[in-house]
């Protein structure tokens, strides 16, 4: 069992009673439609819920406007914000500052987990990430096995204080690492964060999923006609830019709410 989180979207006469319009629209994905297997089942249940820090940005100008969508506190477990809503017609969100935001978090973060990346760096031997071990492998993979290449990665000082839970403690930004066969943090932390800056606009506004104003329900493994897909984007990057695309092409007065599902 898992949670996501589905942008829906409605026509403006939704706005008569949306809790009936999504209602409505949602039914065909009820994994408990009927008594038989509903291979069309996305969810077992769903409530108004774009999350405490996923919320959509509202247009200053819109503050407080009654068409706004906003969760019940009591059934999600945090408070209304202000400029914050949980869905709303198209015209009062403010796709934008979305984006702006994710950027701006990104930044942050990335600014915090460098600063700690250059104390881990100080504090331990120089360490060569794992595409240099890979490299050697295979040049030579019988006398170099894989398997060694990945243990001499691994074993470097600074690769295991990343392994280790104190790294939590003085390091609190770097996460504690899991090492696996694929495991390569040096690269991952000297990477260029460019990148990482692109994928954090370009789901801004997005959630798992999006059911769209004709019910088509659309995720990075379903695409349906999403058929857009560009040389070298993966599926996912695939998905939340022609998602963004729609939901910013979307009449002004169209309705977009946010839902938690439970699956």
């Amino acid at each position: 069992m898992s949670k996501f989180r589905i942008n829906v979207c409605l026509p403006a006469s939704a706005t008569a009673d949306v809790e009936v319009a999504l209602t409505t629209a949602m039914a065909p994905f009820d994994m408990n439609l009927s008594a038989d297997y509903n291979p069309d089942g996305m969810w077992d249940w769903w409530r108004i819920d774009a999350g405490e820090d996923q919320r959509f940005v509202v247009k200053p100008e819109h503050d407080g406007d009654p068409r706004l969508i906003h969760s019940d506190p009591d059934a999600v477990g945090y408070q209304r914000q202000p400029l914050r809503c949980d869905g709303g017609p198209r015209g009062l969100l403010d796709f934008n500052a979305s984006r702006r935001e994710a950027l701006a978090q990104a930044l942050s973060q990335w600014e915090a987990e460098q600063q700690d990346f250059q104390r881990l760096v100080a504090d331990h031997p120089p360490a060569h990430p794992l595409t240099e071990f890979l490299a050697r492998h295979a040049a030579d993979p019988d006398i170099y096995p894989r398997e060694q290449a990945v243990a001499d990665h691994h074993t470097q000082p600074l690769v295991q204080a990343l392994n280790h839970g104190s790294a939590w403690d003085r390091y609190p930004n770097l996460g504690l690492w899991v090492l696996g066969p694929n495991s390569d943090p040096i690269s991952s932390f000297t990477q260029d964060p460019q990148p990482g800056f692109a994928h954090a606009e370009a789901w801004a506004i997005m959630a798992t999923a999006l059911l769209t104003l004709n019910g088509e329900w659309i995720e990075s493994d379903q695409l349906g006609s999403f058929t857009d897909v560009r040389t070298g984007e993966d599926k996912y990057d695939a998905y939340a830019r022609q998602a963004t695309d729609y939901l910013a092409a979307l009449d002004d007065d169209c309705i977009i709410v946010r839902l938690l599902c439970h699956c």
